[in-house]
C-alpha cells in the first residue's frame, strides 16, 4: 500500500496476529476440552514435579523479579488485585475474566483449571495444571524473604494430590512515582535452573499486562 516499514514494525504486526490467533483456539477449547487435549502433557508434567518435590526433601528456592510501576499506587492496585481474584472464583463469569485478563497477559496461561481457583500454564518446561489459593500462615523459611516496609500477598499453588509446587510471596509498597514490587515464587530446590529464569521472564510479562 505504498508504505516502507522497519523491521520492528512488520514483528508488532505478527504479534498482533499471533495473540489474536491464540485467543481463537483458547476461546474454542476453553475449559474442559484444553485440559483434555493436554492431559497427557498434564500427566508426565505431574509425574516430573513429584519427583523433583520429592528430591528436594522440603527445601524451596527463590525466583525473583523487582518491578517499579508509575502512575498506580498500592491501594488502586489493591482494589483491582481483590475484585479480579473474587470474580476469578465466580463460575459464572470465571471464564470471560479469564479471556479478560490472564489470556493477554501471557501466551502460556492455556486455560483455568478446573480447581476454585488455578491455571493451567507452562512451569519449568513442562504444562502445570495447578490449583492456588491464599496461605494466610506461611511457614517461616517463606516468611524470611519479605521485607516488612511491603505489604505481602502469599499463596500456594498444589498439584493435584495436594503436593506443594511452589509457593508466592508477592511484596508491594507505594513508591513517590507509582508502586514498587517483588514478584516471587519459591520452587522447590532441586528444580532445575530452568524453572527459576522462564519463570521470573514469566512473571515479568504478565505483571507488564496486570499494570
Amino acid at each position: 500500500n505504498g508504505q516502507t516499514v522497519e523491521n520492528n514494525e512488520v514483528d508488532s504486526w505478527e504479534l498482533k496476529a499471533s495473540r489474536r490467533a491464540l485467543r481463537n483456539l483458547k476461546s474454542l477449547l476453553a475449559g474442559q476440552p484444553m485440559i483434555d487435549l493436554l492431559q497427557g502433557q498434564i500427566e508426565v508434567a505431574d509425574d516430573y514435579y513429584k519427583d523433583i518435590i520429592e528430591k528436594s526433601e522440603g527445601q524451596y528456592k527463590e525466583s525473583r523479579i523487582d518491578l517499579q510501576a508509575k502512575g498506580i499506587t498500592l491501594a488502586q492496585f489493591m482494589e483491582w488485585w481483590k475484585v479480579w481474584m473474587v470474580e476469578l472464583q465466580n463460575p459464572e463469569i470465571k471464564q470471560q475474566v479469564f479471556f479478560d485478563t490472564m489470556v493477554p497477559a501471557h501466551p502460556e496461561h492455556y486455560t483455568l483449571s478446573p480447581y476454585q481457583s488455578g491455571v493451567v500454564e507452562t512451569i519449568g518446561e513442562h504444562i502445570a495444571r495447578v490449583e492456588i489459593k491464599p496461605c494466610f500462615n506461611p511457614p517461616e523459611f517463606v516468611l524470611k524473604y519479605g521485607d516488612p516496609t511491603y505489604q505481602h500477598l502469599p499463596a500456594i499453588g498444589t498439584l493435584d494430590d495436594g503436593s506443594i509446587l511452589f509457593y508466592i510471596l508477592q511484596e508491594i509498597r507505594d513508591s513517590e512515582e507509582g508502586c514498587d514490587f517483588r514478584l516471587r515464587l519459591l520452587f522447590p530446590a532441586a528444580a532445575p535452573q530452568v524453572f527459576f529464569d522462564e519463570h521470573a521472564e514469566h512473571l515479568a510479562v504478565e505483571f507488564r499486562s496486570f499494570i
